[in-house]
């Protein structure tokens, strides 16, 4: 844990409520305003342990925070200057949540296979399988879905058009809910690696979560 009990705040206060909110696969406006103004307060020798090389993973994790908070400008403004696979991901997840799709496929494509993929194809698999999707009536809806649980990699370009075929068109609020928890465990996992990357250690350990 954080030996600064500045350090300890922000994981407590910002950090710890984020990664348990489930934000909207198109969010309208940020879920809480207070917490945006808490997020921009931080300063990144916090978020490094003082450890200016790791700056550019700070700023991820900030990115990362306005994101969970649906604040899509305020991540973006951050994303668009981090110039690493990790910087580019966070640019496509706020490309996607605004639902230019096409943009948020480019994104990923600077991205290449990030080091998260491996995990999160294996929390999407425990969460969802190819019976729960038998009683869809969107046939091409089912046929992305059962694409991506059954992928031996994580697909990031088959998410977005799972996500674009939900919200253009589906809107079928119990897909709505798998898509938004699946979109949860990547960007929890992504902000995890951003504080391995930045402050070493778990930061879910560092909340007080296994």
């Amino acid at each position: 844990m954080h030996s600064s009990n500045e350090g300890a705040t922000w994981l407590e206060a910002i950090a710890k409520p984020l990664l348990e909110h489930l934000p909207a696969l198109y969010p309208i406006e940020e879920w809480d305003v207070a917490m945006d103004a808490n997020i921009e307060a931080l300063v990144p020798s916090t978020l490094t342990l003082g450890n200016p090389e790791q700056e550019t993973y700070g700023m991820a994790i900030k990115a990362g925070l306005y994101l969970l908070n649906e604040s899509l400008d305020k991540s973006h403004d951050i994303a668009q200057e981090i110039t690493n696979a990790t910087g580019s991901y966070w640019h496509a997840l706020m490309h996607r949540m605004e639902g230019d799709y096409s943009n948020a496929k480019y994104w990923f494509n600077d991205v290449g296979h990030h080091p998260i993929f491996s995990s999160l194809i294996g929390c999407v698999r425990e969460y969802l399988n190819v019976k729960d999707l038998a009683d869809l009536d969107n046939d091409a809806l089912r046929q992305k879905l059962e694409v991506l649980i059954t992928s031996p990699v994580w697909n990031p370009c088959v998410f977005i058009d799972v996500v674009e075929l939900q919200v253009s068109l589906v809107q079928n609020p119990i897909v709505d809910g798998w898509l938004r928890h699946i979109q949860r465990y990547e960007m929890q996992l992504l902000l995890q690696y951003c504080y391995e990357q930045s402050c070493g250690g778990s930061l879910l350990e560092a909340i007080g979560q296994k």
